[in-house]
């Protein structure tokens, strides 16, 4: 049972990694998230500069299918109120397994490393993210998502 798994993992992976001809990742069902599509309540908190912030926000994100094909549409700071789509970022070195998720996305004026914890139900993630600017900004955003039940019908498209 435990190969398996892991030839399941390993096989799950190759399909997350599979190359594009622009160069950039492409993902396939990722079944190896783990996660449930359905309603998540989020909690995100930060830390600027390695100073936590005195405060969070919550809100509500509609986690689709087609968003487990790529970690970045799930495991960020965006809410859904803020529906305007930032550049895409090349995720890499995605780990998924075991309850746990790791990976960096290489985006145009950042790099990002995201690790945590995950279920088929919720999950903790912490965003390290670091400007390229020389002068740019570092921040840290946890991130905690507990699914609260399906979607609505106009969210699930």
């Amino acid at each position: 049972m435990r190969m398996k798994q892991k030839t399941s993992a390993i096989a799950g992976f190759i399909l997350l990694t599979a190359a594009v001809p622009n160069g950039r990742r492409a993902f396939a069902a990722a079944p190896s998230l783990g996660l449930t599509p359905g309603e998540y309540v989020l909690t995100i908190t930060y830390e600027v500069q390695e100073q936590r912030q005195n405060q969070s926000r919550t809100a509500t994100r509609c986690v689709r299918p087609k968003d487990l094909a790529n970690p970045e549409e799930i495991f960020n700071d965006r809410t859904d109120a803020q529906e305007e789509k930032e550049e895409s970022c090349a995720v890499k070195n995605l780990k998924s397994g075991n309850g746990r998720i790791s990976y960096d996305a290489d985006c145009a004026n950042r790099s990002v490393h995201v690790q945590g914890n995950l279920s088929d139900t919720g999950f903790s993630v912490v965003r390290t993210v670091k400007a390229k600017a020389s002068q740019g900004v570092s921040m840290k955003f946890t991130v905690r998502g507990t699914r609260m039940g399906a979607c609505l019908a106009k969210e699930n498209q």
